[in-house]
């Protein structure tokens, strides 16, 4: 399966329309509110990497009120440390955010197994491109978020930068879950 993140810088106030627009995109599984430099983060995954493509040049680019976009496309099978069910939960319930990670190439897979190891890190990815890593965690809070990116993620001694996509609860959806 491959896999991609896409993130959305739009016009303000055109977050729904954008969503909406998104939902018709047949890879795109997963559109995220966020707060930041990016308004929206979207997951891609399709059994064929040109579907990916096709769907981001001919689909995500074109749609109005985008500004701009970051594509991270996703190397290997990487970490998911929840079921479907599971997630569905925690998306629910939980706070979360993305965290998209540079370090050293050499070190990627000690990262990935370090980043294993952090309980509240529930998914996780290799990137090609600009950004090596890309993480997904969930506290109860955005408090408990920042120590956790604080005190857990950036403690990694090979990890060189790191930037945090925090995701808004209850904008955006899951094709997973009706």
């Amino acid at each position: 399966m491959t896999k991609a993140y896409v993130l959305i810088a739009n016009e303000s106030g055109t977050d729904d329309s954008v969503i909406v627009s998104l939902r018709d995109i047949p890879s795109v599984t997963n559109v995220y509110g966020t707060f930041g430099n990016y308004d929206l983060l979207t997951k891609l995954e399709s059994s064929n990497e040109q579907i990916i493509q096709n769907d981001i040049l001919n689909g995500i680019t074109k749609i109005d009120n985008i500004k701009a976009t970051l594509t991270l496309l996703v190397d290997g099978s990487g970490i998911q440390k929840t079921t479907k069910i599971e997630q569905e939960i925690l998306d629910t319930h939980m706070s979360h955010a993305y965290v998209v990670i540079r370090c050293l190439n050499s070190n990627k897979n000690h990262i990935m197994k370090k980043l294993e190891e952090i309980i509240e890190m529930i998914e996780a990815y290799a990137l090609i491109g600009t950004f090596d890593i890309i993480c997904k965690i969930t506290a109860p809070t955005y408090n408990d978020l920042s120590d956790i990116i604080s005190n857990k993620i950036r403690t990694i001694s090979e990890i060189i930068s790191t930037n945090t996509i925090n995701v808004i609860n209850q904008q955006g959806f899951d094709k997973n879950f009706k």
